[in-house]
């Protein structure tokens, strides 16, 4: 399916406040620069107009780096339309219509704006919270709203937030890896979750798991649009993509096409082409000379049915390397019982040498670690 851009979104919404019609004038004022043929740095305030950066023109989204250093990914219209006929073909639903709570800066905002865009379909621009409002939940009919799994779990400690879910046309479920108590509550609600797989140098999603499969038990994210190839490297795991949504660029480094881009997440792929990831190397805590998985950790708590959310980071520090940090929500846990439930199974390089107790978790609007955005 191939669609030409229009300059207006149809039937565009807010949530009651300014919010929907700045974002709507931010990303028209974007829109339109990017159509002269010239280059915007996508910001937390408004897009900045650059002739040139890098050498390349387009749309410049701001995304984590290496050791948590900020860099730009470089798409433009070709790249970005790859990306929404990739989702098209395979959700089959045109004009796509969707709520928007993430991030215009970031491109898994960014994309439902396209999406809008290139299918006149409708858009409602809110905080994820508003979900909690029942004004809002009549709106949400026949809408995809993109999450991520912070995000979803707030929502489905809500009654009011389950049935705001429960109306939408679907899920998109990516950013960061569910964790098994989560998923089985999303499975027991019957949520149209698509967990999805797919990074900012892809302008999204390169992979998705249809609804229906994941709620009769199939895990993972899917199999690989039709836009992208994801082989796996036999030495590291780690999963190299090859798609025509690919960006031009990223930190400096420009790409051409047929490119095949290395990531630092790994996982497995199975007989029938279905994906797993099972964590990311930039994650990895090595402490004392052993490395650890943070994800291990994280499952563990979450296992108890003692903690909300958790995030388990390494942090630097002069006599391990790193150690191992525990960031636990809500406030009133009975810190001590998890200590002691955990025990016999947090051992060794595990156990971790810091707990902090915090209203909110250290995470982006995208919901991963600050340190990474």
């Amino acid at each position: 399916m191939s669609c030409r851009y229009t300059d207006h979104i149809c039937n565009w919404e807010s949530s009651g406040s300014l919010k929907g019609e700045l974002l709507f004038n931010y990303g028209k004022k974007a829109f339109h620069i990017l159509q002269n043929n010239n280059s915007v740095i996508l910001s937390a305030d408004a897009p900045l107009k650059k002739s040139e950066v890098n050498g390349t023109i387009g749309l410049h989204f701001l995304s984590g780096g290496t050791g948590g250093k900020s860099e730009y990914v470089i798409h433009n219209e070709i790249t970005l339309g790859a990306a929404v006929d990739g989702l098209i073909e395979k959700i089959e639903d045109c004009p796509v219509s969707s709520v928007c709570c993430l991030p215009l800066w970031h491109v898994g905002g960014w994309m439902q704006l396209e999406r809008a865009w290139r299918t006149n379909g409708q858009i409602l621009f809110c905080d994820f919270r508003d979900l909690l409002k029942p004004a809002i939940a009549e709106k949400m009919n026949d809408k995809w709203i993109s999450l991520v799994p912070t995000q979803l779990q707030e929502l489905v400690g809500s009654k009011q937030g389950v049935r705001s879910l429960q109306k939408a046309r679907g899920i998109f479920l990516g950013g960061a890896a569910m964790h098994t108590q989560l998923r089985e509550r999303i499975r027991k609600l019957e949520l149209p979750v698509y967990p999805c797989y797919g990074s900012s140098e892809t302008a999204g999603m390169v992979s998705i798991l249809e609804s229906d499969e994941f709620l009769t038990g199939v895990n993972g994210v899917g199999q690989v649009l039709n836009h992208a190839k994801i082989r796996i490297d036999p030495l590291e795991g780690q999963l190299e993509i090859k798609a025509t949504s690919l960006c031009l660029s990223r930190g400096g480094h420009t790409y051409s096409p047929g490119t095949w881009l290395k990531t630092a997440d790994y996982g497995k792929l199975d007989t029938r082409g279905y994906l797993t990831i099972e964590g990311r190397l930039d994650r990895m805590i090595n402490t004392g000379g052993e490395k650890v998985n943070p994800s291990k950790i994280e499952q563990i708590l979450y296992s108890t049915g003692l903690v909300g959310e958790c995030l388990v980071m390494g942090v630097p520090d002069e006599k391990w390397g790193q150690r191992v940090v525990v960031y636990l929500s809500p406030l009133q846990i009975d810190l001590q019982k998890l200590k002691d439930t955990v025990s016999g199974l947090l051992t060794g390089a595990m156990k971790p040498k810091e707990w902090k107790v915090c209203s909110e978790l250290p995470l982006s609007e995208m919901g991963k670690p600050k340190s990474y955005l």
